[in-house]
């Protein structure tokens, strides 16, 4: 239950960032909050789920989520290397 509940914290963290800068009105986006989405999109990338249902969490909500997939006008923020690699088993 470990692994859900950090994946879930991983999935958390990254929506509040995302949920804040979805709520600045038109224009600049604050440094800290380019910083916050970058740090938590990367650590939820990069985390390898230790179970079958962190891995179908995580890849549930990164398949809905444009920084990982992609928007209708750009390319997504992880090359396709990186997004697998998040989902290989760690190295022994």
């Amino acid at each position: 239950m470990e692994d859900l509940s950090t994946v879930q914290a991983l999935i958390d963290a990254h929506q509040t960032a995302m949920q804040r800068y979805d709520s600045l009105p038109d224009g600049d986006v604050p440094d800290d909050l380019v910083a916050q989405m970058d740090r938590t999109a990367r650590a939820l990338c990069s985390y390898r789920p230790a179970t079958l249902d962190g891995v179908h969490l995580k890849a549930g909500y990164m398949v809905s989520c444009y920084v990982f997939v992609g928007a209708e006008s750009g390319e997504p923020e992880f090359t396709r290397t990186e997004l697998i690699s998040g989902f290989l088993p760690a190295a022994a």
